[in-house]
């Protein structure tokens, strides 16, 4: 494999050079990367510090995909993401900043999260004590064994998981290099991992009707399903999140993004923004990445962080089939991803010391717009003083929606009055079961929808969140990162192991180790 030495300090990237891009490279590539999402963003700064040339093709003028941030009135508001994970000891992001460097924008969000439910707050502590003590005296119930299990497991997971060259190993050879990093004791459970939460709920006699509607809640935001689709080896890793560090990031998402955009660079690395990828297409032993400009680039190596939704549209012939036969089998499996309706606001800074900064509440009555019975809101951290005018925060509020429920765009003034009644629902919903938030004074709002989203994003449907972690797909029929195809791996939320920070990261760290050792 040729490789390029380090080409020396870049150093922070400007507004300027942010905003229109650099032009594209006239040198060949060792490795092109099609979306400077974080998944996309993290394997460019693992492979660029070993040496190899790396290009990122950005379709838009800013980094981040879902996991970015956007300026508005003064404030930085997050575009999906809000929570930010994964930093402790074994976790993915600490291998991580080991080999590119840490990031220092991180703020604690202590407690990680605050359930509002019935009138009243549980609060979500880190400590695992603690926690266990607070939920047994909301819910009324005994749940010490089952809790437990989920961090006994969770810990397991990731100290297997840090050791792991490949997520999954998909070959001999890569099955033989991983078996020294197997852990036994998780692979003598995995029989009992792959039975749903619910199976593992009812072994542990947990049948109370409000507790199963708040793990339901809590495996809707981590896992995009319920106890009875997610598996126990997806829905551990959810249910245990708060287990860990939460933090919020000073200045917002997009402020990560920056960080491995600056290391891309610092590597030897390119970033190269406004080129839309048209079409990936196989040259005998090369790829051909064309863009809407006109551009064509050849290299051995791509990888793309395009959703599987959206790779049919850029592909040909096997290639094309290959994703499309994926969408198929989800459809045959009822796989459905979500779409989200997301409320951007500006408050004054009044709150109740009461409230943390990640709220999850669990409503009486689904609401009427969306069919949703929960609400996740995220405030910007107090001590930020980045993200909105003085005396002011940000607050994002998020909820599910089913792609059919949305009205098209299309529909100007039907979808206008959609939203408009749909934000007003949301806002009506959280004062009547928080009550801190009577006293709220918001001072701009705007929602975001589906077809927000796909605008922005480019994302099939404006879908959010990756593919579901159910029983029927994960984790054997999953999208796995490493294709059929000789130099040509998928990354982000819709291939293995799926959503969040923590598991795209562990997405680009697998394919990076695959490429590197010539897998």
């Amino acid at each position: 494999m040729e490789r390029a030495g380090h080409r020396g300090e870049v150093g922070k990237v400007t507004a300027a050079e942010t905003r229109f891009g650099d032009v594209l490279p006239d040198e060949r590539q060792d490795v092109i990367i099609v979306g400077a999402g974080i998944g996309g963003l993290t394997a460019a700064a693992l492979l660029a510090r070993e040496g190899l040339r790396v290009s990122v093709l950005e379709a838009i003028h800013y980094p981040g995909g879902c996991a970015s941030s956007f300026s508005k009135h003064g404030a930085s508001f997050d575009v999906g993401a809000t929570t930010f994970s994964g930093v402790d000891g074994a976790q993915p992001l600490a291998q991580l900043f080991d080999r590119i460097g840490t990031f220092d924008g991180l703020l604690p969000a202590d407690p990680p999260m605050g359930i509002a439910m019935d009138g009243a707050l549980l609060i979500r502590h880190r400590d695992r004590e603690r926690w266990i003590e607070e939920a047994e005296r909301f819910f009324a119930i005994p749940q010490r064994s089952f809790w437990e299990r989920v961090s006994q497991f969770s810990d397991a997971a990731y100290r297997m998981l840090q050791k792991l060259p490949y997520l999954p190993p998909q070959t001999a050879g890569e099955l033989i290099r991983s078996f020294p990093a197997l852990n036994r004791g998780v692979m003598r459970a995995l029989p009992g991992l792959l039975r749903s939460v619910d199976s593992h709920l009812r072994a542990h006699k947990l049948a109370e009707a409000r507790f199963r509607q708040f793990i339901d809640a809590q495996l809707l935001i981590t896992s995009q399903g319920h106890a009875h689709e997610i598996p126990f080896l997806a829905g551990a890793l959810g249910l245990s999140y708060p287990d860990y560090p939460v933090y919020s990031v000073k200045g917002g998402m997009i402020t990560y993004a920056r960080f491995l955009e600056e290391r891309i660079r610092t590597f030897g690395g390119r970033v190269s923004y406004l080129q839309p990828v048209s079409r990936l297409r196989q040259r005998g032993e090369e790829w051909e990445v064309e863009t809407r400009g006109g551009a064509s680039l050849r290299t051995r190596r791509v990888i793309t962080g395009i959703p599987v939704y959206n790779l049919p549209a850029v592909t040909e012939g096997a290639v094309r089939e290959h994703f499309t036969g994926i969408l198929r089998r989800l459809q045959r499996r009822n796989v459905r991803p979500w779409g989200a309706l997301t409320v951007y606001a500006m408050i004054e800074d009044n709150l109740s010391h009461a409230l943390p900064l990640n709220l999850q509440v669990l409503l009486r009555d689904p609401l009427a717009h969306t069919g949703s019975r929960t609400l996740f809101c995220s405030f910007s951290h107090p001590a930020d003083s980045t993200r909105a005018p003085a005396g002011m925060r940000t607050l994002t509020i998020s909820t599910h929606l089913p792609l059919a429920r949305a009205p098209q765009r299309e529909h100007r003034e039907e979808y206008r009055r959609w939203k408009e009644d749909a934000i007003t629902e949301i806002w009506d919903a959280l004062r009547r079961e928080v009550a801190d938030f009577a006293s709220v004074r918001v001072v701009r709002a705007q929602g975001g929808t589906p077809a927000t989203f796909h605008r922005y994003t480019g994302r099939a449907e404006g879908t959010v969140g990756g593919i579901p972690l159910q029983q029927s797909v994960f984790p054997f029929l999953y999208p796995r990162s490493a294709t059929p195809f000789d130099g040509l791996y998928s990354i982000g939320d819709t291939f293995f192991p799926g959503q969040g920070i923590p598991g795209v990261t562990l997405g680009a760290r697998s394919v990076s180790q695959r490429i590197l050792d010539g897998s």
